[in-house]
């Protein structure tokens, strides 16, 4: 992700006061940007590979927060209309999950003050804080995996698993690209969030190959449903499961004879035990080394 990237991309969504902010960051440094983080009452916070750094008043990155640019209330409110493009109702069944997709596949956090109907969440109001997370696209990054996860021309049903930021995102695109292009497999992306595509008016932002079918924002549940019966794939790919739908719709995929390829937030093996039974392999990834793998199960 190079910063003109960040700037074409991501720069358009921000409030005219926050854009010129980080127009002041030398580009070098946008180069290698993983979070913009901006609050209510809060400084401009930029973090590169995990260390946070913030903006003074002359604009440049210090590790202090003191005597920096402080965010107002109408600012992130501007962004969130710029986000939502005028309309955060029309987003409300993002936004109550917590976070926003923007153009180009980039996740948007949220927090704010959450409403609730029958125990479940209904919508997030005074929404306070944003944090804009800096997808990259790491070609050849899946390399070392595929060998284990292709094992002739059968597809072994793979978790992998791993903390946030580890990389699970990224290895998963690069995985759906070399099964595409290298092995000519029917590949289909259930995109519940758009991160691992980004479709922009159904086309791929990110390369996950040349056979590789994408449906994008609907719940896993019914993408698989529905890609198993239309695109026919030798392989679903997806991000993030964890809930009891999510298992249901992937043993209804395995029992079709699709195979399954997703990722899930743990990295610990004890952890991962219930997915033994599912899945051939598991490949826990380190978390301190993004996009390294730490231990594979099953293999």
């Amino acid at each position: 992700m190079t910063s003109d990237n960040i700037k074409s991309d991501i720069f358009p969504y921000l409030s005219p006061k926050i854009r010129q902010y980080l127009l002041n960051v030398e580009d070098a440094y946008l180069n290698n940007l993983h979070e913009i983080r901006i609050g209510i009452n809060k400084p401009v916070m930029l973090v590169f590979d995990g260390k946070v750094y913030f903006l003074d008043k002359n604009y440049n990155l210090t590790k202090s927060y003191k005597n920096c640019l402080i965010i107002e209330q109408a600012e992130i409110e501007k962004t969130l209309e710029f986000m939502t493009k005028s309309s955060v109702y029309a987003a409300i069944d993002d936004l109550k999950k917590g976070f926003l997709t923007i153009s180009g596949g980039y996740r948007v956090g949220i927090c704010g003050r959450c409403v609730f109907d029958n125990d479940k969440i209904s919508y997030i109001k005074n929404i306070s804080y944003l944090n804009i997370r800096i997808k990259r696209e790491v070609k050849g990054c899946a390399e070392k995996i595929i060998q284990k996860i292709i094992n002739g021309d059968d597809i072994k049903n793979t978790l992998i698993a791993g903390r946030v930021k580890s990389g699970k995102t990224t290895l998963i695109r690069d995985i759906a690209r070399i099964l595409s292009d290298s092995f000519s497999k029917k590949v289909s992306i259930a995109d519940e969030r758009g991160e691992i595509a980004a479709l922009d008016n159904g086309s791929a932002l990110n390369d996950v190959g040349i056979l590789t079918s994408v449906m994008e924002f609907c719940p896993k549940i019914k993408a698989m449903t529905m890609l198993i019966r239309s695109m026919s794939p030798d392989v679903i790919i997806t991000d993030e499961i964890g809930s009891d739908e999510d298992i249901i719709a992937i043993k209804k995929a395995l029992l079709s004879g699709v195979k399954i390829i997703t990722t899930i937030h743990a990295d610990k093996k004890e952890d991962l035990k219930m997915y033994e039974n599912i899945f051939d392999i598991i490949v826990i990834l380190d978390g301190d080394k993004k996009g390294e793998i730490k231990e594979i199960i099953g293999d």
